[in-house]
This record gives C-alpha cells, sequence and structure tokens, in this order.
C-alpha cells in the first residue's frame, strides 16, 4: 500500500510539472504574439518599415515618418520591483541637429530609469523656472549651453504630459522617452505578471509623440542655423 501511495505521488507531481511547464510555454507564446503586435495600429503611420524582432522581447520599428528617418523601441521595466511598472517607449529621430553639445533632461526622475544615460554627461544644469520643477538635466561637454528657450518652446503642451519621462538632444538626432502605460496591477502583485494594460500602441498617441519630434527638429533647425 505505501509502495502505491508513493507511486501515485509521483505519478501526480510529474503531471503537474509536465502540465506547468505546458502552460508556461503556451503562455511565452501568447506573450511573444502579443509583443510582437504592438505597431500593427501604427502601420499606416511609418512607411516605408522595418520591423527587428529580438527574440522574445517587444521588436523595434524602423521607418520614415514623412521624411524623417526614426525609430520606435518598447521597453518594459523589468528592473527590479514596483508598486506599478511601466511600458515605455524610446522614439528616436535620426537627423543631424545643428548644436555642438548633448543635453539630456529627465522628468521625475527617480533612480530605477534603466535606459537613460544621463550620469553619462558631466554637468548638471539648472533649466529655469518655465520648466516643470522635479527634473535632472546635465549637458556635455562642461559649459556648453543648450537652446532651452527654442527647445522649451518647440516641446510646447508636451511638457505638461506625464507621459514625457525624458528628452535627449545631441548632434545625431532627438530622443524622447514616453510612458505607454502600466502592467495589470493584480496580475503583478499577485503573480508577478508583467501583462501591459495596452496591447497595441494607438495610433494618434503614437503620432502627437512623432510630430512633438518633428517640431522640435524643425525649430531648432530655424533658431540655430549655425552649430550652437
Amino acid at each position: 500500500m505505501v509502495g502505491e501511495f508513493t507511486g501515485g505521488a509521483v505519478a501526480a507531481g510529474f503531471l503537474l510539472l509536465v502540465g506547468s511547464v505546458l502552460w508556461q510555454r503556451r503562455a511565452q507564446r501568447q506573450f511573444a504574439a502579443q509583443r510582437a503586435a504592438i505597431f500593427d495600429d501604427c502601420r499606416e503611420l511609418i512607411q516605408p518599415a522595418e520591423q527587428i524582432h529580438p527574440g522574445s522581447d517587444y521588436p523595434l520599428l524602423r521607418g520614415g515618418y514623412g521624411e524623417a528617418k526614426v525609430l520606435l523601441q518598447p521597453l518594459l521595466d523589468h528592473v527590479g520591483y514596483r508598486k506599478v511598472p511601466s511600458l515605455w517607449l524610446v522614439l528616436t529621430l535620426d537627423a543631424p541637429m545643428p548644436v555642438k553639445g548633448s543635453f539630456d533632461v529627465l522628468f521625475r526622475p527617480a533612480n530605477i530609469e534603466f535606459f537613460s544615460q544621463i550620469d553619462q554627461l558631466p554637468q548638471r544644469i539648472h533649466l529655469g523656472e518655465e520648466w516643470p520643477s522635479h527634473h535632472m538635466a546635465r549637458v556635455s561637454p562642461s559649459g556648453w549651453q543648450p537652446p532651452l528657450t527654442a527647445l522649451h518652446s518647440a516641446l510646447g503642451d508636451a511638457l505638461s504630459s506625464p507621459d514625457l519621462k525624458e528628452v535627449v538632444l545631441t548632434p545625431r538626432g532627438v530622443r524622447l522617452v514616453v510612458r505607454v502605460c502600466g502592467v495589470e496591477r493584480g496580475q503583478y502583485m499577485v503573480l508577478r505578471a508583467m501583462v501591459p494594460e495596452v496591447e497595441r500602441i494607438p495610433p494618434d498617441w503614437l503620432r502627437y509623440w512623432l510630430d512633438t519630434l518633428i517640431t522640435i527638429r524643425s525649430a531648432l533647425r530655424a533658431d540655430l542655423p549655425e552649430a550652437a
């Protein structure tokens, strides 16, 4: 009897393990399919477009927005534990800019911004009262004065958006980091499952941030015809 009971327990445990592995594989395939479709509603905005699939992570989308070359990179905040992690989108405009330095401003810094390289810039600067009060700004090289007035004007209403997290200006282009959404709180708090509240990026929302990039480029080129 004892042997039969032990054998039955081992068999039940084995079946449970197999079932768990199969469930995890099925869930991974489902997550991969959801992530691959994140740009499906925005195809008409980026033409021509090339979607790059880095394994099981979110794809990158590279292509043209009007005459501009852009790169879109979703990033899921999985570094450490958060009350509610976020899905971020990094929008990069690849275009020569008339500046001789690099500028980075991070809004509402919390020292957990894994996507930011602001600490690599040597000098911290103060932006002034017209900018949101809770920010960190740095420049490279030290002593360089970024075109703050033109940049502030170009950002416009975007500065008051809670989605805007970071603005980076370099001679090679402009980058914005914006928050797409949080993850489903219940699944994260109970299962630590990172399931974003939004599966596909809304086209109107994306168009707003792409237009912001274009506005920054146009404003700085008009304001700084020569390298500043």
